[in-house]
């Protein structure tokens, strides 16, 4: 059983992911602010194993949490436009996901290339919908992986990358925090 928040009532959907070691609430101040421009309904998970989620830690699984998320997103609160965002290991699933059913847009911030078993480099060039890249430049392994991105996936895509060596959510805690969430939104927004 996987425990999450929803935050807002807006037409569209967003989703945020989580990376490790953290849970959903590394989301909350951002999807606090995102559910009060009033055009989003923003939900957060437990990856299975994480925070209040039952079950264990499974990596090969976190493309299955995701795809429950959506499915609740879709059946229960009834929204069928959906964005992906996820920070690391939860943007590695985010890309996994978005290359097999149909969504608005995906953000891929700090993810892996590959979180084995799961390869999304392999499956980034299936991806039609939008697609915004963020990393920071002296985040190596990250920025490693979102060149590889860069250079499979077709468009529309986007990239950011911001100075500092911040990882995933911690973004938001270091000096470009402002500067990430206003790039989120506008992404969000315009897409």
């Amino acid at each position: 059983v996987l425990d999450a928040r929803v935050f807002g009532d807006g037409p569209t959907g967003v989703i945020l992911a989580h990376m490790r070691p953290a849970d959903q609430s590394s989301w909350f101040p951002f999807a606090t602010e995102l559910a009060a421009t009033g055009g989003f309904t923003v939900l957060t998970f437990d990856f299975r194993g994480y925070g209040e989620s039952t079950g264990e830690k499974q990596f090969d699984r976190v493309d299955t949490d995701l795809t429950a998320a959506m499915t609740y997103m879709g059946d229960e609160l009834g929204i069928d436009r959906i964005f992906l965002v996820g920070a690391s290991m939860g943007g590695t699933a985010s890309l996994i996901v978005a290359s097999r059913v149909a969504v608005a847009g995906v953000v891929s911030i700090s993810s892996p290339a590959q979180f084995p078993p799961l390869d999304a480099e392999a499956v980034i060039g299936r991806i039609d919908a939008p697609k915004l890249f963020i990393t920071s430049q002296d985040d190596v392994p990250a920025y490693r992986s979102q060149e590889r991105f860069w250079e499979a996936a077709g468009g529309p895509k986007e990239q950011e990358i911001y100075e500092g060596d911040e990882h995933g959510t911690d973004i938001f805690a270091s000096a470009n925090g402002d500067a990430l969430t206003a790039r989120l939104t506008e992404f969000l927004t315009a897409n």
